[in-house]
């Protein structure tokens, strides 16, 4: 609990006070700057998870990570941590956020800034629309594309209905998709206060090649990631592999009830 506290405070205070300077950088004409300050930030949080949290993260599969983009990342969503341990890994990574995020204050014009990719959360047409427009930029300059298929945080065991919005990317940009699967949620569990010391992974999964029609990519996108994520989750909770259960966030359902947890880290 003493740690969790202690991480937390870090956490909140150290982002308060990046906002703070990324705001004064805003105007600066060129993004690169501020996607510095994201990447230096997103490395000293995952320093501060290690050191005094308490969450060892190990990093697999480094081999199937482009080193170079343009590329396409698509990612189990347990938690804001996994896009901070996607920014402190990748330099200048585009992240795939819901456009009411843009509207926060402070938070809203650094997105804007760093050219982060916004999507409409009603999706359909207008979704399509928003991601081929922004993630053409982001694919012109080179980087790394990281959206959540699911959009919804997700608990360990939870799995959303996959959207297509990763499909028309992968079909649009012509590029393979390097799906990413994680445990990170048996720490950090979606927006919970409390963080839990311990051992979890993130893996960087065989890149599905390009050209399958719809239906079996999704299949094939949706089957790797939950499969690869159960078995994290089963490997580092302590219990048996477990299949996730389809839990509809989106249309009100509140979750599966007691989220699973990491065996307690040794002191």
């Amino acid at each position: 609990m003493i740690r969790s506290l202690a991480f937390n405070v870090f956490f909140y205070v150290f982002t308060l006070l990046t906002a703070v300077v990324g705001i004064v950088l805003v105007p600066i004409p060129t993004p690169v700057v501020l996607r510095t300050l994201l990447h230096w930030w997103a490395r000293t949080v995952v320093w501060a998870g290690r050191w005094i949290g308490g969450m060892k993260v190990e990093i697999r599969g480094r081999a199937n990570l482009p080193a170079h983009g343009p590329a396409l990342l698509a990612n189990k969503h347990h938690s804001e941590s996994d896009g901070i341990y996607l920014a402190a890994l990748i330099p200048g990574i585009a992240f795939v956020a819901m456009q009411e995020l843009f509207r926060y204050p402070l938070i809203g014009a650094i997105l804007y800034r760093l050219q982060m990719i916004r999507v409409d959360a009603c999706g359909g047409g207008k979704e399509r629309e928003h991601l081929a427009q922004f993630a053409k930029r982001a694919h012109n300059s080179a980087r790394h594309i990281a959206i959540y298929p699911e959009g919804n945080l997700m608990a360990p065991g939870e799995r959303e209905r996959y959207r297509s919005g990763i499909y028309y990317l992968y079909r649009d940009l012509n590029l393979p998709v390097t799906p990413v699967a994680t445990s990170l949620g048996l720490l950090w569990n979606r927006r919970d206060w409390r963080k839990k010391a311990g051992r979890c992974a993130i893996e960087f999964l065989a890149p599905i090649e390009t050209g399958l029609d719809k239906q079996t990519f999704m299949r094939r996108l949706e089957e790797t990631i939950e499969t690869a994520s159960d078995r994290l989750i089963a490997e580092f909770s302590g219990r048996p592999y477990t299949p996730s259960e389809l839990v509809l966030r989106s249309q009100g359902q509140t979750g599966i009830g007691q989220p699973i947890n990491a065996p307690r880290a040794a002191l």
